[in-house]
């Protein structure tokens, strides 16, 4: 049912039907928002490539076979977009407080719906001390709810290439965190006084069995 009612939808998009798109945009635009900013870590850099990602879906989405659903093709898209922008950036970009602000933050999405929103944020806020090839597949797979397929999809590797970076990025950010409960200055910050950083979850969650 899902597979017709993407294709009836893509369908009136190609053809031009403006509360079709208006459709798209209200059921995808935050979701991709959130991936973009976690990728970006620049709130408005994340706000252009959403808009970069809507704009080009538009003109490919002749090419929507429903082969993915139009999430995934969607999230492929925007990574393709951030892949660019990164590319022609060649820095790091200090992200200012609105993003440092909504990456402590990030918004509702398939992560809270398993833990309460304080320890979500605080799981946020480590997984941006990952480096970017490992902050990739946790976001996708944690913070986006997609499976090791649509991640293979997004990512255009292969689905035990992806297994194998969501592994090893959980080994990393286990790490990171067991660094920051034994970090004095992060028992401060839990005890309320002065100190850098919020306080940290105990353990980092364990990986997916397979496909969603």
């Amino acid at each position: 049912m899902k597979f017709w009612s993407e294709m009836l939808l893509a369908r009136r998009v190609r053809g031009g039907d403006r509360a079709a798109c208006n459709e798209l945009i209200h059921a995808h635009h935050a979701a991709l928002y959130r991936f973009l900013l976690h990728l970006a870590r620049d709130a408005h850099a994340a706000e252009d490539l959403t808009q970069e990602t809507f704009a080009a879906a538009w003109r490919n989405i002749g090419g929507f076979r429903g082969r993915a659903s139009l999430s995934t093709w969607l999230h492929r898209i925007a990574y393709t977009k951030f892949v660019d922008w990164n590319r022609r950036s060649r820095r790091v970009r200090p992200h200012g407080p609105d993003a440092a602000d909504e990456l402590s933050n990030p918004g509702p999405g398939p992560l809270d719906k398993a833990s309460d929103g304080e320890w979500a944020g605080r799981l946020a806020r480590a997984v941006e001390r990952l480096d970017e090839p490992a902050r990739e597949v946790v976001v996708l797979h944690y913070f986006q709810g997609l499976s090791y397929r649509q991640m293979s999809h997004v990512l255009g590797q292969p689905s035990g290439t992806v297994k194998w970076r969501l592994s090893a990025a959980l080994e990393r950010l286990r790490s990171l965190i067991h660094e920051h409960a034994h970090n004095p200055r992060a028992r401060q910050a839990r005890a309320g006084t002065p100190g850098a950083g919020g306080a940290a979850p105990a353990a980092a969650p364990a990986a997916g069995a397979g496909d969603a």
